[in-house]
């Protein structure tokens, strides 16, 4: 069955090679007015798969549930899928964050095995929009361990020079702000009724992920109980340390 390639980013050529490769038949430039059903997501970067339409552009949470609702009104299925769209996945596949109803996930297994690494070596993260969330959130970890090496990285043959802690410490802060945000408003799209304590949040989280519900309300709940509390403790610190005026 043939994939409609929607949209013209260039990481799109990365996934046409991927797919290619994987036996998909794809045409050799996208469309410039997508076929019908697929001509409402004609600004969208998207793969159209027979009856779903596999969104590759990243979106919040609110812009996701448009999306999913833009779908659900012509009759197709939607799935978010979130990676990093790099020349080596063309071999060795791509690591994907994947959102969606189990209804539409059977209908983008194909695709989505032939994007990852190995057939089903992709992560269900949740409803629509919950595989945006994920991918975010592990750059967001990943940039801040590349804060921690460049605070100490030194250039061959350069004198070790002591390390801007405060400026460290300040992205780090800053960063944290930020997912502490995210998560907040991933949690406000899915609010729920049930609590846990810390204990039973982290044994939820320590599960396989394919055995988890919805991956990224676990990991959006760790996230703010954790970073709640911290960014808390720290404007009480700050005030604390401030002169007195």
């Amino acid at each position: 069955m043939q994939i409609i390639p929607l949209g013209h980013e260039p990481y799109q050529e990365w996934i046409r090679r991927r797919l290619t490769t994987q036996g998909f038949a794809l045409p050799a430039e996208p469309s410039s007015s997508p076929l019908a059903p697929y001509s409402f997501a004609a600004d969208w970067q998207a793969l159209g798969y027979a009856s779903v339409v596999l969104d590759l552009k990243r979106a919040t949470p609110e812009v996701s549930a448009e999306r999913e609702r833009d779908c659900r009104a012509h009759g197709l299925g939607y799935v978010d899928v979130a990676a990093n769209w790099q020349a080596p996945g063309v071999q060795q596949g791509f690591a994907l964050f994947v959102g969606g109803s189990d209804r539409a996930l059977d209908g983008a297994r194909p695709v989505l095995d032939a994007l990852a690494p190995l057939p089903g070596a992709w992560l269900h993260c949740g409803p629509a929009g919950s595989g945006h969330f994920v991918a975010t959130v592990f750059e967001a970890l990943s940039y801040a361990f590349g804060l921690l090496w460049q605070a100490g990285w030194n250039a061959p043959g350069e004198t070790p020079r002591t390390p801007d802690w405060n400026h460290f410490f300040s992205q780090q802060k800053e960063l944290a702000a930020n997912l502490l945000q995210l998560s907040r408003l991933y949690l406000q799209q899915h609010p729920v009724a049930e609590t846990h304590d810390p204990w039973q949040l982290l044994a939820l989280f320590a599960r396989p992920a394919h055995q988890q519900n919805h991956y990224a309300l676990i990991l959006a709940r760790l996230i703010e109980l954790a970073l709640g509390q911290g960014l808390a403790l720290q404007a009480i610190f700050d005030s604390l340390s401030r002169p007195p005026q």
